[in-house]
């Protein structure tokens, strides 16, 4: 069974198609990376998946569950992990409470369990800062655990970020530009984590506008241009279909381009 499938995912906003019938198949395990240009739909794409954003028609399923019509909420507790383009972490809280606000993601606990702090609630918090402190040592900030997130430099502010959505434990990672802003040793480093956090087992779904990064890691990549979906394939057939090279480079660039090639 695949982890996630769009059928006929589209959202209109008045006179604009950003995302136009999207057919999107993401298996379980590895890494599948979504490009395009500026403007493409991979955001909304994005947001379209996680809650954020209702479609205006077509279907989401998750594990075999259509969540189509399921809050951000259910859908973060069904395993749907996410980070953004803007880096969007609680300044004035510490580097563990930020990770923890993703961990709380799959606590059951009731309100009157939690306001009496009953035996149920306690556990389940227990549960959750172990959940956290694993997620802050595979992102390497365990050692920061008590400092206040605004203090973190850039590249580790990213860093949070990607522990936050794996101290919920998801299926599915969506990774919204995680190299942006980043230096290239950053991005190196970055590179080895999303790779880890694969082979253990999380499904990840990136956007990315770094090529090298994303031809480097990706097992499967599908290309969007004007909110459709325009080729997919592995990344060496991504590399050079032309219609990609278009996308990206304009068709009369990438008309000269292949006669200067033929």
């Amino acid at each position: 069974m695949n982890l996630l499938e769009t059928c006929g995912l589209t959202r209109r906003y008045a006179g604009l198609v950003a995302v136009d019938h999207v057919d999107l198949v993401v298996p379980r395990g590895g890494i599948h990376a979504v490009i395009g240009p500026n403007g493409a739909g991979k955001t909304t794409l994005f947001n379209l998946i996680s809650g954020l954003v209702v479609p205006s028609e077509g279907s989401i399923h998750l594990a075999g569950q259509d969540v189509t019509a399921r809050p951000t909420h259910v859908r973060a507790a069904l395993g749907i992990g996410r980070t953004f383009q803007n880096i969007r972490i609680f300044g004035e809280m510490s580097v563990l409470e930020n990770v923890l606000t993703g961990a709380h993601a799959r606590l059951r606990a009731s309100l009157v369990s939690i306001a009496l702090r009953l035996p149920g609630f306690r556990s389940e918090e227990r549960q959750a800062v172990a959940a956290a402190r694993e997620a802050l040592a595979l992102v390497g900030l365990s050692e920061r655990a008590a400092q206040p997130a605004s203090s973190l430099p850039y590249g580790d502010q990213r860093r949070l970020e990607i522990a936050r959505a794996m101290a919920g434990q998801p299926l599915l990672l969506l990774l919204d530009e995680p190299a942006a802003g980043m230096n290239p040793a950053e991005t190196t480093a970055l590179a080895g984590l999303v790779r880890r956090i694969a082979d253990a087992g999380t499904t990840v779904l990136l956007v990315e506008h770094d090529m090298g990064f994303v031809m480097s890691l990706s097992d499967h990549i599908t290309v969007l241009n004007f909110g459709r979906k325009i080729f997919e394939g592995k990344p060496a057939a991504v590399r050079s279909e032309p219609a990609v090279v278009e996308a990206y480079l304009g068709a009369r660039l990438a008309a000269k381009l292949r006669a200067a090639h033929a």
